[in-house]
């Protein structure tokens, strides 16, 4: 019977922690390494988008977008942002993915750097993900 959902991923990678553990108290130390290693790798996968999808990309940077309070500054429609403090972005031909990296990470004016609260990669979706709906 194939192992479904996160609970049968999570009973089979505690079978492996134990087997593993096991063969590591009887002194096989070596062959429990890769026992663990093989039954990690037979774990289903996260079901997680891959990073090349550009539909599961743009939901990425949306969802930041909207997770790190964007909008209550921004004007974003594809993001239902309507915030009147900081600039527009729709209809901004300008805003290029370099130009929101730069501002994001660093700030300027009355805009905060995030780069203590995002990752490189998430800066990186979140400037594609403005650049490529903002100039719509």
């Amino acid at each position: 019977m194939p192992v479904r959902g996160f609970a049968g991923a999570a009973k089979l990678g505690l079978a492996a922690v134990g087997v593993a553990a096991g063969l590591a108290a009887m002194g096989g130390a070596a062959f429990a390494q890769d026992a663990a290693a093989k039954a990690a790798a037979a774990l289903p996968a996260t079901g997680a988008p891959a990073a090349t999808d550009p539909a599961a990309a743009n939901e990425k940077g949306r969802g930041l977008f909207t997770d790190y309070g964007c909008g209550s500054c921004h004007t974003l429609g594809d993001a239902g942002a309507t915030g009147h403090v900081g600039p527009s972005l729709d209809g901004d031909p300008n805003v290029s993915a370099d130009f929101v990296t730069d501002r994001v990470t660093n700030g300027q004016g009355m805009m905060p750097s995030f780069a203590s609260q995002l990752t490189a990669d998430e800066i990186k979706t979140l400037a594609a993900y403005i650049a490529k709906v903002a100039a719509k």
